[in-house]
């Protein structure tokens, strides 16, 4: 559910704080009445929260957590993403929204932040 929810041209981001977690039902209940389709709500986990967060502040990522490959990559992604809002309801959009998931995989491999988290995961296993 996830992908399609990300993918969708009508998804919105708010960042609401103070609340407990249980706040995800209302939430939800509200959005259900409110959305002309299928709406829905979405709880970030702990990475993504940071990383949303710190963009709001403004904050880049530490040298040691890109490499020049990686923000390329980043760069290509941001700009194909650009391209996709540009292109909305046009043909060539579906085919750009496929080259942006093949370009945040590759950014994903290279990334030194996700190649933390899969040795992480790795020592986890071994334990």
């Amino acid at each position: 559910m996830a992908a399609e929810l990300l993918q969708r041209d009508d998804l919105s981001v708010y960042v609401v704080a103070g609340v407990p977690k249980s706040f995800k039902k209302k939430l939800q209940k509200f959005v259900d009445q409110e959305s002309k389709s299928d709406g829905d709500v979405m709880l970030l986990d702990e990475e993504m929260t940071d990383w949303v967060l710190a963009r709001v502040r403004g904050e880049k990522r530490r040298s040691h957590e890109q490499t020049p490959a990686s923000s390329a990559l980043w760069r290509a992604y941001r700009a194909l993403s650009a391209a996709r809002y540009h292109l909305q309801d046009q043909p060539v959009e579906e085919k750009i929204r496929d080259i942006r998931n093949q370009i945040e995989e590759l950014w994903r491999e290279t990334s030194p932040i996700h190649q933390e988290e899969e040795e992480e995961e790795e020592e986890e296993k071994v334990s």
